[in-house]
């Protein structure tokens, strides 16, 4: 009988050379091998031997179903192949890895046979997971936003060795699946993701960026991305974007009814801390500040006010954005002011000092504005203003 033409192809391929050989032994091992990374494939995972069949087969949701396990017998199917293929592995794999066997061809026929019929089944099984599956979950219409622990629990369906394939995926659907809640779900899955996943999907990004003339392209990649992640992009595309990134900053308004020109700009305010063009968008940030038209001072006071000192950090950029602000609160330009008021407390002990003292002269001792951390008055009270 020739077994070439009784097994599956792809079974055949992976025994054939000890086979032919007479390297019976060698043959069988082969032949598990395949077994294994079928399960991998399957069931999302990395592991091994009986690990990798529990983890796949195990557990009262199954990465891989051989049914639809809804009734006794269907489970009972379930246990009695995951029991199978754990003895498998015991009695078939085990000693011919660790020891020196000797088959004969009659025994390899019986066992590979076998071998071809897991197969079988385990072909027309179901992966418990799919990343269309989870696409579609992730769209659900009842999906839970704004919940840590929801987002946790969706990464947590996803089997350790698809986080790659699921982060790429969820970038590659930007066009065509609106995401919900794509931070937190982003967070949890990072967490989850190997070095070498995350590698995979930065040079997906990476790709898409060093060419694409879609702004909604380079808005999704800040959404699934991370600051820290930004300087792990390919260099090329980080200065590419980067580029447009400064010249929308410089263009950026915001009118009287809050409608905001170069939009995507503001998408990447958390991430240019990481920016090697950091340096050209605090200047930037300075003339926008510095402008006498109020719609230019508006788009930073409206979209970057609040990083400011993260972008801004050598003493000369501190002081000018400082004397620039402090120049047009002088001037009773009012939006300045309340974003003063919004946002100073929460600035670095040094940028709090250099705005009290540049706006000392507007400053009422006995009845400021607001207090600074360590106390200091701050500008004015003005009857109409809103308690800080």
């Amino acid at each position: 009988m020739n077994l070439s033409t009784h097994i599956s192809d792809r079974l055949w391929e992976a025994v054939a050379a000890p086979y032919e050989a007479g390297n019976y032994a060698h043959a069988i091992l082969e032949g598990m091998h395949v077994i294994t990374e079928v399960l991998r494939e399957k069931s999302g995972l990395d592991g091994d031997g009986q690990t990798l069949v529990g983890g796949a087969l195990g557990g009262e949701n199954p990465k891989v179903r051989l049914n639809r396990l809804q009734t006794d017998t269907e489970r009972n199917v379930q246990k009695g192949f995951e029991h199978i293929l754990r003895g498998m592995y015991s009695a078939v794999r085990n000693p011919r890895s660790h020891e020196s066997a000797i088959d004969i061809r009659e025994n390899a026929d019986a066992i590979l046979y076998f071998v071809d019929y897991l197969l079988m089944s385990l072909s027309a099984s179901r992966a418990g997971f799919s990343t269309e599956t989870f696409l579609q979950k992730v769209t659900d219409k009842d999906y839970v936003s704004g919940s840590d622990r929801y987002s946790e629990l969706m990464a947590a369906d996803v089997p350790q060795g698809r986080v790659g394939d699921v982060l790429v995926a969820l970038f590659g659907a930007r066009e065509t699946t609106p995401l919900q809640d794509r931070g937190r779900l982003r967070d949890a899955l990072l967490r989850r993701a190997s070095d070498a996943q995350i590698e995979s999907f930065l040079a997906v990004v990476s790709d898409t960026l060093a060419s694409t003339e879609n702004d909604g392209d380079i808005r999704a990649a800040f959404q699934m991305l991370t600051p820290e992640l930004w300087p792990r992009l390919r260099e090329v595309a980080r200065l590419r974007v980067e580029s447009k990134i400064v010249k929308m900053i410089r263009k950026g308004r915001l009118d009287e009814n809050r409608k905001t020109a170069e939009w995507l700009a503001t998408w990447t305010r958390d991430f240019i801390k990481r920016f090697d063009t950091r340096e050209d968008i605090a200047t930037v940030l300075y003339l926008q500040l510095s402008d006498e038209n109020p719609a230019n001072r508006r788009y930073v006071l409206g979209h970057f006010m609040p990083v400011l000192p993260d972008i801004c950090l050598s003493e000369q950029e501190v002081a000018r954005v400082v004397s620039a602000m402090a120049r047009h609160t002088k001037a009773k330009d009012a939006e300045m002011r309340t974003a003063l008021m919004w946002y100073t407390k929460s600035f670095p002990a040094g940028w709090q000092k250099l705005l009290a003292e540049a706006l000392k002269g507007m400053t009422n001792p006995e009845k400021p504005a607001l207090r600074l951390e360590d106390g200091t008055p701050f500008l004015e009270e003005l009857e109409d203003d809103i308690p800080f």
